[in-house]
């Protein structure tokens, strides 16, 4: 198998069982892909560069989060509001394991979070 072989078929996304007690369940947080990233990336940036954290912390969590047992998807885009309403300390925690697990440098939820 080719060194290019090998790097296509390598699992590399990270992922980590995240225990929520408000929620009464535990999650399982996965890393985003690149192309996940890049589009978070771009959608979040207002015209000078700065993270809008707010429009994209729903996003993250829509995209991150997977029920443990079956590997499904929990939330959908239609679930935003919902979400929203959700305990935001319950929500950064979930979103700062996601960023990290995405390789966003530490901190980067912090700073997201002055700019929203």
């Amino acid at each position: 198998m080719s060194l290019r072989d090998r790097i296509i078929a390598a699992n590399d996304s990270a992922e980590e069982i995240v225990e929520i007690p408000e929620w009464a369940c535990s999650v399982k947080v996965r890393s985003m892909s690149g192309a996940a990233r890049a589009v978070l990336v771009q959608d979040a940036s207002d015209n000078n560069g700065k993270m809008n954290f707010g429009r994209v912390l729903p996003e993250i969590i829509i995209g991150c989060v997977f029920d443990p047992t079956t590997g499904e998807q929990v939330f959908e885009a239609k679930d935003t509001e919902v979400l929203m309403s959700k305990s935001g300390a319950v929500l950064d925690r979930i979103v700062a394991i996601a960023m990290r697990l995405s390789g966003f440098a530490e901190g980067a939820v912090d700073a997201a979070g002055k700019d929203s």
